[in-house]
């Protein structure tokens, strides 16, 4: 049996400047299939439409896992099949944009804050208004199909410990990330495979969660493990959704947070006190 959860949650900072939450999780399943999302949507000035882009982004994922039958799982550790799910998923995000975007035109009051340069950048370049990042994982057969992109995070855990699939030494610093908007995405945008029999479950979780832990050690310790205990123990959500509640509007940076897991129920506990 698999522990299965997905929250988003307005950050305090965003409710005092009269911001949107730009943070968009999702859980999905079906009968062969479980997938969750986590897109973080961009605050700044120009990506006025980020908390769209962050609900697309996570709708183009599920649209593109859902189109992988079992009878090509065998494919799945090929770089070529790698690409064409990258090449998939930015070619669906795009598509899904410029339908809402066709349907919604960016409006003169949208834009009537921004400077000359970034309200021309929008009327050339529309996309750039729904900038996200994007992470997306999806359950299949015991494997575990990962995709990334941008500075929100992908965590495996196994017997206590944190499992990165991806290295983020390649981010960009301070508050600049890479995003599904940019016109070379397809190189940032990162796939893997995973043999799910080797992880006790996969965690995704925007940097407004991470983030207010500082380092990945203190987030295991302070968050994960007795995420995971509680769970084991009670099989109750309630408290994970209070918490990412509180710290959304109280505890954290005041920035939206977002969380998503798949975790099996019948792991050692031992590694988790």
């Amino acid at each position: 049996m698999l522990l299965t959860f997905n929250k988003s949650t307005i950050g305090y900072s965003h409710i005092e400047r009269g911001k949107v939450c730009q943070d968009y999780s999702s859980l999905y399943k079906d009968n062969e299939r479980t997938i969750i999302t986590c897109c973080d949507g961009h605050g700044g000035d120009l990506y006025i439409r980020s908390n769209i882009g962050s609900k697309l982004a996570s709708l183009a994922t599920i649209n593109v896992f859902n189109e992988i039958k079992r009878s090509q799982l065998f494919k799945l550790e090929d770089a070529n099949f790698e690409k064409s799910i990258k090449l998939s998923i930015l070619c669906e995000w795009n598509r899904l944009v410029e339908n809402w975007n066709s349907l919604h035109h960016i409006s003169k009051s949208e834009i009537i804050n921004l400077n000359e340069n970034k309200a021309n950048i929008l009327k050339k370049t529309p996309i750039k208004a729904y900038g996200t990042t994007l992470t997306g994982a999806m359950l299949l057969n015991n494997k575990l199909v990962v995709v990334g992109i941008g500075d929100s995070e992908i965590l495996g855990i196994k017997n206590g410990k944190i499992i990165k699939p991806f290295d983020n030494d390649d981010e960009p610093a301070g508050n600049i990330t890479y995003s599904l908007c940019q016109e070379d995405a397809f190189n940032y945008l990162k796939v893997k495979v995973i043999d799910f029999s080797k992880l006790d479950g996969i965690i995704l979780c925007t940097d407004g969660l991470s983030g207010a832990y500082q380092t990945y050690d203190n987030f295991n310790n302070s968050f994960i493990k007795p995420m995971v205990i509680k769970l084991l123990e009670e099989k109750n959500y309630v408290f994970v959704d209070n918490f990412i509640d509180n710290l959304a509007k109280k505890l954290g940076t005041g920035d939206d947070v977002s969380l998503a897991f798949i975790i099996k129920d019948n792991i050692n506990k031992k590694y988790y006190v």
